[in-house]
């Protein structure tokens, strides 16, 4: 008889080089787009936490299931290099070196009474990839979720009642990441510069209003040809750690068009772009209008992830975890929920044609008053924490 794994993602924002580094950032521009076609495209999710949380179930699997996980978040074959390279990047990125930034990133392992898993793989979720773990009953689902959300409130995690009962009704074993960011903007803008303007979809249809904030700032800003779109850079404290970086199509240029050409233009590229700007012009003024807002994205990653080449681990008959448990397991779902704000403070986690026509005529404009994409970063290793794409208007 196969047994079911569920996997629970959570993160939240609010208010607010290594080879590795490589390997987390292409599978986050990948899963982000399969995302966004699951969401219709207004979405918020946490890749650098999907990706820690389904590294150390990669390490429970074998064979097939094995294969197709290492191969679609890029890990390396071999288990100790991916521990290492695992450790050593979580070090880096979850590492704030201001006061103005909050990360943290805690994994949790939850096991209904009776289910046994064997003594390696449990050493290793608690040593390597630090999580909590702990016994429930999961016949009475009431409880188990009670007292799993409690285990996660008291570790620090800022986010609350994460699970429900119905979580533990068909499950054995459920894995679970909360990953919180708060970031305060090195540059904040002023609440007194903020109006309700138009929204447009990519037609240049105006499709609803929101709170634009505003305001001239010195930061980091570059016409990205190839992409077709404007990329900015916005700081959060003073050390230049992270940041949120977003791109803003063309006129009547579609996110998807601007999100294909990751195929040949990368972060690392465009941040290359932005830092050569500024040694050559310095940091100007730039006009700078983004909506304040807030997302909430509630997903089912088992369609994406398939999309990606991960497909036998949900399926009963083909799913291999012979590193966990001698029982047959199944994973059911990979559920992720993810939520972002964005205001005059921080992160809690049109532009006039002649600006495209040169990359530095006199006050750059940067107004995302149509669909844009958004990262919140971690600069020196170019590592993707939260990202989406802004497309439905509100006033927030």
């Amino acid at each position: 008889m196969y047994r079911v794994i569920t996997i629970l993602f959570f993160a939240s924002a609010c208010y607010c080089k290594t080879d590795f580094s490589g390997r987390a950032r292409n599978f986050s521009i990948e899963l982000l787009h399969y995302t966004a076609q699951e969401t219709g495209g207004h979405v918020v999710i946490s890749p650098f936490g999907v990706w820690t949380l389904v590294t150390g179930v990669a390490l429970g699997a074998t064979g097939n299931s094995y294969d197709q996980i290492t191969k679609a978040f890029l890990l390396p074959k071999n288990p100790k290099s991916l521990i290492d390279g695992y450790k050593k990047l979580s070090r880096t990125v979850l590492s704030p070196t201001t006061s103005a930034v909050s990360l943290t990133s805690k994994n949790f392992v939850f096991l209904d009474h009776g289910f046994a898993i064997y003594d390696d793989f449990k050493q290793t979720l608690k040593e390597d990839f630090g999580a909590t773990i702990k016994n429930l009953d999961f016949k009475d689902s009431d409880k188990a979720a009670a007292a799993a959300n409690d285990i996660i409130q008291k570790s620090g995690a800022t986010v609350s009642n994460v699970l429900r009962s119905d979580d533990f009704t068909e499950s054995r074993m459920i894995l679970t990441n909360a990953i919180s960011f708060k970031g305060l903007w090195a540059l904040p803008f002023n609440t007194s510069e903020t109006t309700v303007e138009p929204f447009y979809d990519e037609t240049n249809k105006q499709i609803g209003k929101v709170n634009m904030m505003y305001q001239k700032a010195a930061v980091a800003f570059s016409n990205i040809r190839d992409m077709k779109a404007l990329a900015l850079e916005m700081p959060y404290g003073n050390d230049g750690k992270y940041s949120m970086l977003l791109l803003l199509p063309y006129p009547k240029v579609k996110v998807a068009e601007v999100y294909q050409q990751f195929e040949k233009v990368s972060i690392t590229d465009i941040y290359k772009q932005l830092q050569k700007d500024v040694d050559e012009f310095g940091l100007e003024e730039i006009d700078v209008r983004i909506p304040r807002f807030r997302i909430s994205t509630n997903v089912i990653l088992n369609k994406p992830l398939s999309y990606m080449g991960v497909e036998d681990i949900f399926q009963p008959n083909l799913a291999s975890f012979g590193r966990v448990t001698k029982e047959e397991i199944f994973v059911s779902a990979i559920v992720h929920k993810a939520d972002i704000e964005v205001t005059e403070s921080g992160t809690v986690a049109s532009a006039a044609t002649s600006a495209y026509l040169a990359d530095r005529i006199a006050s750059p404009n940067f107004q995302a008053n149509r669909p844009f994409i958004y990262f919140v970063m971690e600069k020196p290793t170019a590592t993707v924490i939260f990202g989406g794409i802004y497309s439905k208007p509100t006033v927030f």
